[in-house]
């Protein structure tokens, strides 16, 4: 019988010391104004969008890291607490009729879809909720199964079911809008899928910390060949002086009523480094982390936390880590 004690696989991020950088930090007192207030501004996003070399948006089914269980296990509550504020204050202001059909644009693990957006759909005949990862909709499938939701694998960017056509009454997207790359064929087809006067409403991100930390990998010796396609997954809103003065102009160019686009600064928290790892490594491009090699792993999370602390990710004596970002909200209305 084999008596060797058997060694379990150490964690690389593990060795990694709890590092804190108050020269790149966001200032402390902005920070405590943020946390006093979280309900309202703290949230963390999901998923991170990348342009075309022609610019705009579009979503690819293999472009991020398919772990939702990881995701949902290490988001932080102040998420869905901020969705659930930003969703009430517009819900408010829309009209309902009977029987409505909704459409729920990159539901992800399903749990915003579940535990937040049904509870806020009054008269609802069915939600249908969309994502382009088959393992992401499995996963909606099973853990978020509701009688009036319909999980579904589908890139509405290539193709619609033609029975879709002025069908929705309302179309949601939780931190999914910056998954698409071509702008204007977008909201085009999100005008063609609404009824009209229906509402389209986006809460999501402008910018983030990753998106520097990846530009800045791609320039590094160690790490540049695995970053060097890093540009298709940082969001056009990211490089944008004013990406509400834009939105506001192509809304109106595709038939809609602009009548609320805006961004703000806002700041998510975590409970530790090795939660706020998680969660990176969870929206993390996949083909990125398959590529590095094991023997390198411990050496590229090290380089990570280092640059997410330049980039103005905060870590408290106590362990909490904090991480600034540019928030986007946009609610449209259909004209016709």
């Amino acid at each position: 019988m084999n008596n060797r004690r058997r060694q379990t696989r150490k964690d690389p991020r593990e060795s990694l010391s709890l590092l804190c950088c108050p020269k790149y930090s966001t200032p402390w007192w902005w920070i405590q104004d943020y946390r006093f207030t979280k309900n309202i501004l703290i949230f963390i996003s999901v998923g991170f969008p990348y342009p075309s070399k022609q610019g705009g948006l579009q979503t690819r089914p293999d472009r991020m890291n398919s772990k939702p269980s990881q995701y949902v296990s290490n988001r932080s509550k102040a998420d869905v607490d901020w969705i659930q504020s930003r969703l009430s204050h517009y819900v408010s202001q829309m009209t309902w009729s009977n029987e409505e059909v909704v459409l729920d644009f990159g539901c992800g693990s399903g749990h915003v879809t579940k535990d937040v957006l049904l509870s806020h759909c009054t008269n609802l005949a069915k939600i249908i909720a969309l994502d382009v990862q088959p393992a992401t909709v499995d996963y909606a499938k099973q853990t978020f199964h509701h009688e009036k939701i319909e999980y579904m694998t589908l890139n509405i960017m290539e193709r619609t079911p033609q029975n879709w056509e002025k069908m929705f009454d309302k179309i949601f997207s939780f931190f999914s809008f910056h998954f698409v790359k071509d702008c204007r064929k977008f909201l085009n087809t999100v005008h063609c899928l609404l009824k009209r006067g229906g509402y389209f409403l986006v809460l999501g991100v402008a910018s983030i910390p990753p998106f520097y930390v990846w530009s800045e990998m791609s320039t590094m010796e160690q790490w540049k060949d695995y970053f060097k396609d890093i540009d298709k997954h940082i969001p056009a809103t990211h490089l944008w002086n004013n990406p509400c003065g834009e939105f506001i102009k192509l809304a109106k160019e595709c038939g809609f009523h602009p009548i609320t686009i805006t961004s703000g600064s806002a700041v998510s928290f975590y409970g530790s480094k090795k939660g706020f790892l998680d969660f990176y490594e969870s929206t993390l491009p996949e083909e990125i982390i398959k590529q590095i090699p094991k023997r390198l792993l411990e050496k590229f999370w090290e380089d990570t936390w280092l640059l997410f602390l330049k980039h103005g990710v905060y870590c408290e004596s106590d362990g909490t880590v904090f991480s600034p970002y540019t928030n986007f909200e946009m609610y449209l209305q259909s004209k016709n």
